[in-house]
């Protein structure tokens, strides 16, 4: 069976929340186990158990969080063993304009940079507000949670969670 692993780093509780309705969604998929753990709970060495790492930060200063960073930094020693594994990332921010591209960015490249396959955020049939139903390179919410972003966040768990069990069942 398929695995998938979605941890955060969340300073205030909000990109845990996503986090856990990234976990929701993924459940939803036949032939997928998963695990959403706190992120003090993970270390570099866990990635390798999984088929599928899901990874997320709040932005600070159009980056991501230095726990995370750090978190990534510790990911060398296992370089070369997570290639081929599915990678999909999602960021929270305080601002609409509050750098989520580019903190999504930096985890995608460093999933890249370990060889791993990934998964953006695809544009959601299931959303009705078209100001936010995904297309870029990973989940992003802004402000307070809304139970769209919620929503959203389920999709985009079904949907890396569907490519890790066409890739790995």
């Amino acid at each position: 069976m398929a695995s998938i692993l979605v941890t955060c780093y969340s300073r205030t509780g909000k990109t845990r929340i996503l986090a856990d309705s990234i976990g929701k969604g993924a459940k939803e998929v036949a032939g997928v186990e998963v695990d959403v753990l706190q992120f003090n709970r993970v270390t570099a060495s866990d990635l390798v158990r999984y088929d599928g790492v899901i990874l997320g930060s709040p932005v600070y200063f159009g980056g991501v969080a230095a726990e995370l960073k750090e978190f990534i930094d510790s990911t060398t020693f296992v370089r070369g063993k997570l290639s081929g594994k599915i990678g999909a990332a999602f960021t929270t921010s305080g601002d609409r304009t509050g750098g989520k591209e580019t903190a999504i960015l930096s985890i995608v490249q460093a999933m890249l940079i370990h060889g791993m396959v990934v998964v953006g955020d695809p544009i959601s049939p299931e959303s009705k507000n078209e100001e936010h139903n995904g297309g870029h390179y990973g989940l992003a919410a802004d402000g307070q949670l809304t139970e769209a972003d919620l929503r959203h966040a389920e999709y985009f768990g079904r949907y890396v969670a569907t490519i890790v069990a066409r890739m790995f069942n």
